[in-house]
């Protein structure tokens, strides 16, 4: 059985301003090299019409992780991480899709954030599954709470982002 994210984040800008950013190909760039250098990189980044997809591979270094999840899955976790974003009637609408690379058992995020207002917020719901008796519920609230930092580092970024890159 999966367990359950809930998480939200508010940006000091507008949905149709944060989505200027998201079609920004840079931006994508530098978030993971802000958030994760050394331990991740951008792989793709389409844009086309009001759709977004970004594939990227992240990391979580073995020192940062539970020793729950290091028992199991010793060393850095690779994530690789597909992120659809599309503007539907003033929304920003987003699918998300991760697992863990070399995990002797499947790890699977799957994810939906939807962005409105002015001011934004952005409202993240997703299911972490790890299929491993006794250990699978650690690992999952590990990774669970791996991502609701991220959900908010990722933001600070944004916000950051925003501020250094004015777009014209």
């Amino acid at each position: 059985m999966a367990s359950k994210l809930s998480h939200s984040v508010s940006y000091p800008i507008s949905t149709q301003r944060l989505w200027e950013i998201y079609t920004t190909e840079q931006y994508w760039h530098d978030l993971v090299e802000r958030m994760n250098s050394g331990h991740g990189h951008v792989e793709k980044v389409s844009i086309e019409g009001d759709t977004v997809s970004v594939e990227m591979n992240q990391g979580i270094p073995a020192d940062h992780l539970p020793s729950a999840v290091t028992k199991v899955m010793p060393g850095d976790l690779r994530i690789p991480r597909k992120n659809t974003y599309r503007l539907v009637e003033g929304r920003i609408e987003g699918d998300i899709h991760a697992t863990v690379e070399g995990a002797p058992v499947p790890v699977n995020v799957t994810g939906r954030i939807v962005t409105s207002g002015d001011p934004a917020s952005s409202d993240c719901s997703a299911e972490v599954s790890v299929n491993l008796p006794l250990f699978g519920k650690k690992i999952e609230k590990a990774v669970i709470d791996e991502l609701s930092g991220l959900l908010d580092h990722e933001r600070g970024h944004t916000v950051d982002w925003e501020t250094e890159n004015p777009l014209t």
